[in-house]
């Protein structure tokens, strides 16, 4: 058996050379990694701080992932998830090799000591400090010079798992220098450096000579290392820790081992830094509207907290767009603001000019704060000045000439239709058994009202529906509140809830008049801009038992007081008081039956629902507003009120009705589905919509709920278990049969494929599309004959049509890859009514593991993007690097 030998050398003790040894042998201050016993010669594993880092300066800042946990930290899959708390190296406490800190361990073959204080390791030497490790060949170390050596087979590996690699490293103590030559290092994934040496001038001055970096495998073929897909080459790479920046020399890079772009000497900041300022990556288009366009963002880093982006967007045919992007990052929340400015013309999507100069500007800010615990409170400001001069409306379309990205995301705790800007304060405390919200919100519209210059028979200057049309919520309150036991064997819930909503003025156009948004119908002025303060009181209990024999019920009891206080109605502050008493009780009941067949297993639940209310106390100087928007389906079957808001209060008896069914198989396939629909003793009126054709009024069940028997509400899924699943949801009518509204579904992932197909389907027209129908509209012109013939037909059977093309949609989403590089994409979107191009793209990839190329066509018929009238299409190349630029799209089940 070989002897070994090994030194504990505790803080202080150890020769100041082998410890900066420790440091310079991972080109970085500090020491991180663990290693024990017998040195293995590692190869293929994760990669380097301070040379990664370095060759990809010019890049900016590069942060380096979590470290991988050790095995010390690893537990099984199937263990409780929450945190593993991390081990913290300190004096007293030591890491996971057993080390605290400073304390350092030295084992080798053989160790001698001379009397030159010179030491000699020799045969597999292993230095450890701190959790980082350098093993060697020799180990060289004069206490006298300073000077420490570490040759053959040099490697250094840090805690995280990294390593890297060199023929020799030498560091002097007393010169605070050292170098490490034929460096390279293979990173965490499976990026490569390569420097001929690796010198440490000082403690601030670290330097890299004939330096390779890249991404990409290295193949071998007929015995040649084939050029990688992409790489970077520089003659010098000098970091700079005092001036916090990196300079480098003769920068190449180089696309299948052929030189693409080329830099003398450049500099950027230090990629140690957690952010640093620099410029980003460009954004650069061309088009009709603005013509070559160049976006340059800086990114200004005030603090490790706070940045802000400064992109500039220069345009060949209109005056400049300034972009700010702020981040701020407090011990609380965030701080995200976003804004910009311009003086410019209307543009139109060729480039038209029109109207004079003016300044035209956008704010979209958020913000979201933890107080404490229980609350929490966040905001937005969202606003665009976007004047047209006109009285019909400002312009619609701010966003969309400026090509301004994410303008209507979702943010806040209120969500708003699309193409709504909106100003929110949200204040909230939530505990396991209440919850308390205060919320003030008003509205800004960019959704399209008409165009200014279509009287010359032209679509180009689109204006917004006027923002005074929609309300100002001050304020909305909303609590609740469980004991944490039970009562009478079910759960009581107290709430209250209460809003203030102002409006400014209502309008006379389609689909802006006081009906068309649950107006009281006592409105004497329709153009009124009436107020509604609301407070409601409510008492809610659920019960919930399981007999012997398995059959799950429990009644039910839910009672609210409701005051209103209606004003201007009239325009000159007419005001009614309201108060209203709304109860509802009833019975839950089902059955879940389970039986195991030979391969398979089923699930059968019949399920129902008994609801009694008092007839509906129905007031013409009460709202509904909040209670126009609903969908009838399997969320809402077995809700005792569907209604979605407080203005509308389901009535009557009824008795909801349902059958589930499940199929479980050994295979792993799995089915399941659900039929049922509600039963009235008398039509629900509050549910019904009504539209007037030709002075008379005629209403009809939009939402097929409102009638003595419902639709038929029908879903079901299935799950192959191996890649293929697909779903529907269907609404039946209740009279007929025919098909009212659906959504079908299937997602196929494969090896090589992933894609999901979406038909979207509403059969239901709305009142303003029946208006247009009985208006004598054929789908492109008014006939006056049309119109004759279709009203006398209403007048001699009193059937209203309210059956035709609401919307019909088909989404595709899909990636295929036929080879291991060459592959298509595609993102559609056809709207089948308009027999339109929504947004989609398609595209022909090549990848490789280190790139993605695209070649991508993109086609838009969108009013707001089409020129002449003809579709809005383009084409333009994708190139993605590993490393210097964004992910490719994922192609995601879109469900």
């Amino acid at each position: 058996m070989t002897k070994r030998y090994s030194y504990k050398l505790e803080a202080g003790r150890i020769g100041a050379g082998v410890i900066t040894l420790i440091a310079m042998g991972a080109g970085c201050n500090h020491a991180m990694a663990q290693s024990q016993g017998q040195a293995a010669r590692v190869a293929g594993v994760t990669g380097t701080q301070f040379a990664f880092e370095l060759a990809l300066a010019q890049v900016a800042a590069t942060e380096i992932t979590a470290p991988a946990p050790s095995p010390a930290e690893t537990r099984p899959p199937y263990a409780d998830a929450r945190p593993i708390p991390k081990i913290i190296r300190t004096e007293t406490t030591p890491g996971t090799d057993g080390l605290t800190r400073g304390t350092s361990y030295l084992e080798a073959d053989q160790v001698i000591n001379s009397d030159d204080d010179v030491t000699t390791a020799v045969g597999s030497v292993e230095l450890r400090q701190n959790g980082r490790t350098i093993r060697a060949d020799k180990v060289i170390s004069n206490s006298v010079t300073g000077v420490t050596t570490a040759e053959g087979h040099t490697q250094t590996l840090n805690e995280d798992g990294s390593v890297q690699f060199s023929d020799k490293i030498t560091y002097d103590d007393n010169m605070q220098s050292g170098y490490s030559e034929n460096f390279a290092s293979i990173g965490r994934d499976n990026s490569k450096v390569f420097a001929r040496r690796l010198e440490q001038v000082s403690p601030d001055i670290n330097r890299l000579t004939n330096v390779i970096y890249t991404p990409c495998a290295l193949c071998v073929k007929n015995g040649e290392t084939q050029d990688p897909t992409w790489s970077i080459e520089a003659s010098q790479i000098t970091q700079r820790k005092d001036k916090k920046m990196v300079f480098y020399n003769n920068a190449v890079v180089k696309l299948k081992g052929v030189p693409v772009l080329y830099a003398p000497y450049l500099w950027t900041p230090d990629p140690e830094l957690e952010r640093a300022s620099g410029f980003l990556p460009p954004k650069i288009s061309a088009d009709e509207k603005r013509g070559f366009s160049y976006e340059q963002p800086y990114l200004w880093s005030i603090s490790p907290y706070q940045y802000l982006i400064i992109s500039p967007q220069l345009n060949a045919s209109v005056n400049p767009l300034l972009n700010l992007d702020y981040m701020r990052r407090f011990y609380s929340g965030t701080l995200h603001v976003r804004g910009g400015f311009t003086n410019e013309a209307f543009f139109d999507n060729d480039g038209n000019r029109h109207g004079v100069s003016a300044t035209r500007e956008y704010l979209l800010a958020d913000g979201a704060f933890k107080i404490n615990e229980d609350w929490r409170w966040n905001f937005t400001a969202q606003h665009v000045k976007d004047e047209s001069g006109d009285p019909k409306g400002d312009y619609a379309n701010f966003f969309e000439r400026y090509s301004i990205d994410g303008a209507f995301d979702q943010v806040g705790d209120l969500s708003v239709d699309s193409r709504q800007l909106i100003n929110q304060f949200n204040v909230t405390r939530q505990v396991s058994n209440a919850y308390f919200a205060v919320t003030l919100a008003n509205f800004q519209s960019l959704q399209v009202g008409g165009y200014l210059d279509s009287a010359s028979g032209t679509s180009l200057q689109p204006y917004a529906i006027t923002s005074d049309f929609f309300p100002t919520i001050a304020p909305q309150v909303e609590a609740y509140w469980s004991p944490k036991s039970r009562i009478l064997g079910g759960q009581l819930t107290l709430s209250a809830n209460a809003i203030g909503v102002y409006h400014k003025t209502l309008s006379t156009q389609a689909g802006l008049n006081a009906e068309d948004i649950g107006a009281p119908t006592g409105l004497l002025v329709q153009t009124a801009g009436y107020d509604t303060n609301r407070f409601s009181a409510g008492l809610n209990w659920q019960g919930d038992m399981t007999t012997a024999s398995g059959i799950k019920w429990g009644p039910f009891i839910d009672a609210r007081h409701d005051y209103y206080k209606v004003s201007n109605l009239d325009g000159q502050g007419l005001t009614q008081d309201i108060s209203r008493d709304l109860a509802t009780a009833g019975l839950n009941i089902s059955y879940p039956m389970y039986r195991k067949f030979k391969g398979f297993t089923a699930i059968i639940e019949p399920v129902a629902q008994l609801a009694v209310s008092p007839e509906a106390q129905v007031s013409p100087y009460i709202p509904t507003e909040d209670s126009q928007s609903f969908e009838f389906d399997e969320t809402t079957l077995f809700s005792f009120n569907k209604s979605s808001g407080f203005d509308i209060y389901e009535a009557g008896s009824r008795l909801n009705l349902g059958l589930r069914g499940e199929l479980r198989f050994k295979s792993g396939l799995r089915v399941d589905g659900l039929l049922g629909r509600v039963l009235r003793n008398d039509i629900e009126t509050q549910f019904m919509k009504t539209v007037a054709i030709n002075g008379q009024s005629y209403t009809y069940d939009a939402s097929g709920l409102g009638s003595q028997n419902s639709d038929w509400i029908a879903t079901g899924s299935f799950d192959t278990g191996a890649g293929l699943n697909g779903y529907t949801r269907l609404r039946f009518d209740g009279q007929t049969g025919r098909l009212n509204q659906g959504e079908y579904g299937l997602t196929a992932v494969r090896a090589n494929t992933q894609a999901t197909l979406r038909y979207i389907v509403n059969n239901v027209l709305t009142p303003g599309q029946i208006q247009n129908y009985y208006s004598g509209y054929n789908g492109t012109a008014f006939d006056s004959t049309l119109q004759a013939a279709r009203l006398a037909q209403l007048a001699a059977n009193g059937k209203l049509k309210t059956f035709g093309d609401n919307y019909r949609d088909i989404q595709l989403y899909g990636q295929h890859f036929f080879t291991s590089h060459w592959g298509v994409s595609a993102r559609i979107d056809r709207d089948m009514v308009s027999d339109t191009w929504r947004k989609s793209t398609v595209s022909v990839i090549y990848k490789d593991d280190c790139s993605w190329f695209e070649l991508v066509y993109q086609q838009n018929d969108s009013a707001l993007t089409t020129r002449n009238g003809k579709s809005s299409s383009s084409i333009f190349f994708r190139l993605n690097l590993t490393t210097l630029g964004t992910s490719p799209a994922k192609v995601n089940d879109v469900r």
